[in-house]
């Protein structure tokens, strides 16, 4: 695939050509969506591959532009498909795999969200792409791994969650009746977007690699072990803590055994943090030094953590007094960690994003105007980038035709008889 010229100036990835296949599955699933926007965010040209007519999943979840409801506005396709080419192809159709390994025999890159059987049906399990394609790095995005005695067992967010020890830890060091407050899981497809950019950074580290031995081969991402890796350091607590420990219990037993972190003020909630010592005593001096900090209750960490009930509910008086805001300033100028709990709105609103520059304007030709959260760096001479997401099937034309060379009556019954 030849990429067409680039007007601005160039990006970190412009000389990688990446391709996204669709999750076929009916569970959603937008791991490989999450991996290959993170490509094209730094200038990789990512071809997004979709099921004619339907379309990616992503572009049925909404919410969606007022005035033009529909798939083209879904705020999850504008977000995870920003600056990607569409084409459509049916993977379902013979014609439609030949197309696709034409695509590939360009490519550099490719993300598969499918199941393993699914893609052996399809012909396209990862070792005979690897086979065909030698310098193709392959990166499979799947629920358990592709070599795993789950492998063809159904998943999703829900089960990685709560499958690695995240959902019991959830929420950590909050939970004081734990037969009433049970294990959570994290708002939204966050496991889905942590599997996604655990994709592309193996697949970085892998091209990097290819530099050397001009070969690619098959990366095996799997979003229970992604999830995981959040959380490896607690595992040692089995085999190098006692039961008796405090981590051990919060971990083992989800019961608070320390100083809570999320305290409620005025209006809101705040994160506060007033262990170690330097930390307790930039509380005692945003508290304006009170008498009751000096008490043998509170004289030193052991104590103030035998006694975190008594402190919380103290603390708790205090802090119900102020703003988050005036929290949050009080507590930083005395050099102690706190920050508020932002919902959405506060997150889009608050200055310091602005000051980063964080949302960046977006223009659409059917959502219209509207803000999008960009990347979480910035990168001094090949800045990110924030392009419209495509329209399905916008780049048929230039794939197909321009690229692959199609006739025009070739184009043409491949879209009459829905291959594309």
């Amino acid at each position: 695939m030849d990429k067409p010229e680039q007007s601005q100036s160039s990006a970190a990835l412009d000389d990688l050509k990446v391709v996204e296949l669709p999750a076929l599955d009916p569970i959603p699933f937008f791991a490989a969506s999450m991996a290959g926007k993170a490509m094209a965010e730094l200038g990789a040209e990512v071809l997004k591959i979709e099921p004619p007519g339907a379309g990616a999943r992503e572009r049925h979840h909404g919410p969606r532009a007022e005035r033009n409801p529909g798939p083209e506005t879904s705020a999850l396709h504008l977000f995870l498909n920003c600056n990607k080419l569409s084409v459509t192809l049916d993977l379902e159709s013979p014609r439609g795999r030949d197309l696709l390994m034409k695509i590939l025999d360009g490519a550099d890159l490719v993300f598969n969200p499918n199941p393993p059987a699914l893609n052996e049906r399809l012909g396209l399990a990862w070792r005979s792409l690897c086979e065909r394609f030698p310098r193709l790095v392959v990166v499979s995005t799947t629920f358990f791994g592709t070599d795993s005695r789950y492998r063809d067992l159904r998943g999703g967010d829900l089960i990685a969650t709560q499958m690695s020890g995240v959902g019991f830890e959830t929420p950590f060091n909050q939970v004081t009746d734990p037969s009433n407050q049970p294990p959570l899981k994290a708002a939204e497809r966050q496991a889905d977007y942590l599997t996604g950019y655990t994709a592309a950074a193996a697949a970085m580290a892998v091209l990097h690699g290819r530099k050397r031995t001009g070969k690619g081969q098959h990366i095996d991402v799997s979003q229970w072990l992604a999830m995981v890796s959040t959380i490896r350091i607690n595992v040692g607590e089995i085999s190098h803590d006692t039961p008796k420990s405090g981590m051990y219990r919060r971990l083992m037993v989800r019961r608070k055994t320390g100083a809570g972190w999320i305290y409620p003020c005025r209006d809101g909630y705040i994160s506060f943090r007033n262990n170690p010592e330097n930390f307790w005593a930039g509380t005692v001096r945003m508290l304006g030094e009170p008498e009751w900090t000096g008490d043998p209750l509170f004289a030193t960490e052991l104590a103030r953590l035998k006694n975190s009930d008594a402190l919380d509910a103290i603390l708790i008086d205090w802090f119900m007094q102020y703003g988050k805001e005036e929290v949050f300033q009080r507590a930083q100028a005395e050099g102690v960690p706190c920050f508020p709990l932002y919902n959405v709105r506060e997150v889009a609103e608050n200055q310091q994003y602005q000051a980063r520059d964080y949302f960046a304007d977006c223009d659409h030709p059917l959502a219209g105007r509207f803000k999008m959260p960009g990347p979480p760096y910035k990168m001094s001479r090949t800045p990110a980038r924030v392009s419209p997401a495509p329209r399905l099937g916008e780049h048929n034309a230039t794939v197909y035709r321009e690229r692959l060379g199609l006739s025009e009556h070739e184009f043409n019954a491949l879209q009459s008889d829905r291959v594309i």
